[in-house]
């Protein structure tokens, strides 16, 4: 325990005696002994209530001060709560999806310097998407969802965080009117295939035949 932690619970029990010690006050019907005071009117009894009304006053007064001056600094050391939640070390917004800001921040990087994951070159976003899909799930496979926030945060990975309102951001490369990128043209892109759990999910075509034998391409 500190010892600005000991005078708050010191000045706490300092308060409980003196709320004490009026209730025993008001509580007695001894008669009450009167004296003239200058400036004040009522009995000696009244005047200790007062005083110890102004002594609870002073001990609140005393011990807010200790407890805003405790939580400044600790706001100077480690900033507010809302801060730590907001940013981490790393530099990226620290939220429930913080390890997909990674992996958008991860790929962002790679592409920025014509960088290659394991010998494989990401020229494009649809490259890296197909990468992140087919790394992050495996044999499992992705959801629509899945893809899409992923895409929503590669090359915004600090980006308020994706909600339901964002589910149609890049819904267009899904899309077999709009020729979607992701479904079809180039060497890779995405298929529809039954997954272990007899599930359907997104794979990356490249890699779907380790993953089962029961794919389509989305046409």
């Amino acid at each position: 325990m500190t010892r600005n932690d000991q005078q708050m619970y010191s000045n706490i029990s300092s308060i409980a005696k003196s709320l004490e010690k009026i209730a025993n006050t008001l509580d007695n019907n001894v008669p009450q002994t009167t004296k003239d005071i200058p400036g004040f009117e009522g009995t000696l009894d009244a005047l200790d209530v007062l005083t110890d009304i102004k002594t609870i006053t002073d001990d609140y007064s005393s011990t807010r001060k200790v407890i805003l001056e405790q939580q400044a600094r600790h706001i100077a050391s480690f900033g507010t709560l809302g801060d730590r939640i907001n940013s981490c070390n790393d530099g990226i917004k620290n939220d429930s999806d913080h390890d997909i800001r990674i992996a958008a921040k991860m790929y962002e990087n790679l592409l920025w310097n014509d960088g290659s994951e394991n010998g494989k070159k990401l020229h494009t976003k649809k490259d890296c998407i197909l990468d992140y899909v087919t790394k992050e799930f495996g044999v499992f496979g992705a959801r629509y969802t899945d893809i899409i926030k992923f895409a929503y945060y590669l090359g915004a990975h600090n980006d308020p965080k994706f909600t339901n309102v964002n589910r149609g951001y890049y819904s267009c490369a899904f899309n077999v009117r709009l020729n979607g990128h992701l479904i079809q043209g180039g060497k890779d892109q995405l298929v529809k295939g039954i997954n272990l759990d007899g599930k359907e999910k997104y794979f990356a075509l490249s890699y779907v035949n380790n993953a089962t034998d029961y794919y389509k391409k989305i046409s």
